[in-house]
């Protein structure tokens, strides 16, 4: 696989890209649809699960697809409105997430359930867009053949995506603010990454957990009286030299 593609290189490494990739098209001026459905195509691409994905949007003129990256996702999501019961409105709606962790047992919403088998959808996870720009809405991932749910490196996934999302809609209506803030989510992100991939080298160092891995890092930003972020680019660049 080309390097350059979304699915090479390590997990940080391609999620950062990712991210970089819809800040660079959002503020160079891309239309909504455009960001939106490479947001979408990037979900599917860096989400283990996530066979399908689309982004429902509610609003005045009731709930719609606003980008997607297959026919499934857009089919599901359809049928959906039609009944007005589904996941992805429960999620939309409520802001939080909705889990079908297996089509063929779910008693919740038995409509979707039998339309999703019919497609060859065995479970789902809803994220509603979060609520720092209000936007009603829900990033919708749907898994074939299997049933499984997200990981937590998975949901962490969506809940940036989702944020991206909410930030992109916004941004779409009133130029500005929303458009620092995507460049600051971006950025945000690659920074995460950075400190995610030191904590892990520390771990392996020390023989220890994440959330003692990660308060090593912290102390020695403390006592070198040093940023965070700093501290950990060196443990990431120094690694062969030890720290």
């Amino acid at each position: 696989m080309d390097s350059s593609e979304p699915g090479a290189g390590p997990p940080e490494e391609r999620d950062g890209d990712a991210f970089d990739e819809l800040g660079r098209l959002l503020l160079r001026g891309r239309t909504l649809a455009e960001v939106l459905t490479r947001l979408t195509e990037l979900v599917a691409a860096s989400v283990p699960g996530a066979d399908q994905v689309s982004l429902t949007v509610d609003g005045p003129g009731g709930p719609r697809t606003a980008a997607s990256s297959g026919p499934v996702a857009l089919d599901l999501d359809r049928h959906q409105y039609a009944t007005g019961v589904g996941p992805c409105l429960d999620a939309a709606r409520g802001g939080g997430v909705v889990r079908v962790r297996d089509t063929a047992a779910d008693a919740r919403y038995p409509g979707f359930a039998t339309a999703a088998l019919g497609r060859g959808v065995r479970s789902s996870f809803s994220h509603g867009l979060p609520s720092r720009h209000r936007v009603p809405g829900a990033l919708n991932l749907y898994r074939v053949q299997a049933p499984a749910d997200l990981d937590e490196q998975g949901e962490r996934l969506v809940e940036l995506f989702a944020g991206f999302a909410s930030v992109a809609l916004v941004n779409a209506e009133r130029r500005g603010p929303a458009e620092r803030d995507a460049r600051y989510l971006h950025l945000a992100v690659r920074h995460r990454a950075v400190v995610d991939q030191a904590t892990g080298v520390v771990m392996v160092r020390e023989g220890c957990d994440a959330a003692r891995a990660y308060d090593l890092l912290v102390a020695r930003a403390r006592a070198l009286d040093r940023p965070l972020l700093e501290v950990a680019t060196a443990v990431v660049e120094d690694v062969e030299r030890g720290w």
